[in-house]
C-alpha cells in the first residue's frame, strides 16, 4: 500500500505537467507573440515571419510542431539549403510561451553557441477587436 502511495505520488504531478498533444499545441501557437527584440507571427498555414527582420536575412519560413518540439526552417539571401532549428516546448498557453533551443543546423549557425540554450519566454500579442 505504501509503495502504491509513493508512486501515485510521483506520478501524478508528471501528469499534470504534461504538454497537450501537437495539434493541440500548433493551435495555441498560432498568433504573434512578443520578446524582447522581435515579435513573432506563426501562421495557421505553418509560415512564421519576424518583425523587425534579423540580421542575416532570416526574418521568415516555415514551422511545424513534432512531439512536443516545434521545428523552424527559414533560408538564407544567397544559401542552396535550409537552416532548422528545434525547440523543446516548456510550457505553451494562451498568453506564455516558454522555449529552449535543442538543435540548430545549417548556414548561418552561430559560433560557439551553446545548446540547449537558455529559457526563452514571449508573450501572446492580444489585438483590440
Amino acid at each position: 500500500m505504501r509503495t502504491a502511495f509513493v508512486i501515485v505520488a510521483l506520478v501524478v504531478p508528471v501528469i499534470a505537467l504534461a504538454l497537450p498533444d501537437d495539434a493541440t499545441l500548433s493551435r495555441f501557437l498560432v498568433g504573434t507573440w512578443h520578446g524582447h527584440r522581435h515579435d513573432t507571427q506563426y501562421r495557421a498555414d505553418g509560415t512564421w515571419i519576424m518583425d523587425p527582420p534579423d540580421e542575416g536575412d532570416n526574418s521568415r519560413g516555415k514551422w511545424r510542431i513534432e512531439h512536443g518540439r516545434l521545428i523552424t526552417t527559414w533560408r538564407f539571401s544567397g544559401e542552396s539549403s535550409d537552416s532548422t532549428a528545434v525547440e523543446e516546448i516548456i510550457e505553451l498557453s494562451g498568453k506564455i510561451f516558454k522555449s529552449r533551443i535543442i538543435s540548430q543546423e545549417g548556414p548561418g549557425r552561430p559560433e560557439g553557441q551553446i545548446l540547449p540554450s537558455e529559457i526563452f519566454t514571449v508573450t501572446r500579442v492580444i489585438t483590440k477587436k
